[in-house]
């Protein structure tokens, strides 16, 4: 069973706001995606935007940055922030991104790209609440999901029985019960939901195959 996170990835302020009311009312979790365009080629919004829209849902903050820690000191004190998760490739600041997440008591997770494999990171995942499994290449949405993560999860099962996996990236109807079957705990999804041509519809469906309802 995986419980169906919306992730939002946007430029838009106006698009942002309109996806956000739309997570919250059926999310307890909504996922907002921070690209700088420098770790991938993709730019979204930004801190100062998530601050302008408090919301009833928990906010957990993905960032695909090169200056990790200049996105997460404008976000720790956001009280509707409760995880923040960074990259683990290009992130020369690893344990200052750890140690600034957890000095405001919020959750902190690590992503890894497709090709990186789980066993680079393990030494870390005493340090850590989430490892997120990316299904498709940083930065934008609706690409085809890599079926090689499937195996990514149950290594990071072996590795780590207690720590929480996410996967994020070509989650839809076909890889959702795939990935919750393989032992994720997280799925975020994007255009599956905010693509459909009713959101609330395809969100329960979703939830569903993922082997828990709303």
């Amino acid at each position: 069973m995986a419980t169906i996170i919306p992730a939002i990835l946007t430029d838009d302020e106006a698009v942002y706001r309109e996806q956000l009311q739309k997570a919250q009312h059926v999310a307890p979790i909504v996922q907002i995606d921070i690209v700088d365009g420098k770790f991938a080629q993709n730019v979204t919004v930004g801190p100062s935007v998530i601050a302008k829209y408090p919301t009833s849902a928990n906010l957990e903050i993905q960032i695909m940055a090169l200056d990790n820690l200049f996105y997460i000191n404008d976000l720790v004190d956001l009280d509707f922030v409760f995880r923040i998760i960074v990259p683990y490739e290009k992130n020369h600041d690893l344990k200052e991104c750890i140690y600034a997440a957890r000095g405001k008591n919020k959750q902190i997770g690590i992503s890894l790209n497709p090709a990186t494999s789980v066993e680079s990171i393990a030494h870390l995942f005493d340090d850590i609440d989430l490892l997120l499994l990316l299904g498709v290449e940083p930065g934008f949405s609706g690409q085809k999901f890599q079926e090689k993560v499937l195996d990514k999860i149950g290594k990071a099962k072996e590795l780590s029985k207690a720590l929480a996996i996410e996967v994020d990236g070509g989650v839809n109807f076909e890889t959702a019960p795939q990935a919750a079957a393989a032992g994720a705990d997280f799925l975020a999804a994007n255009s599956v939901l905010f693509g459909a041509p009713d959101f609330y519809v395809a969100f329960e469906k979703l939830a569903k195959l993922a082997g828990k309802t709303p």
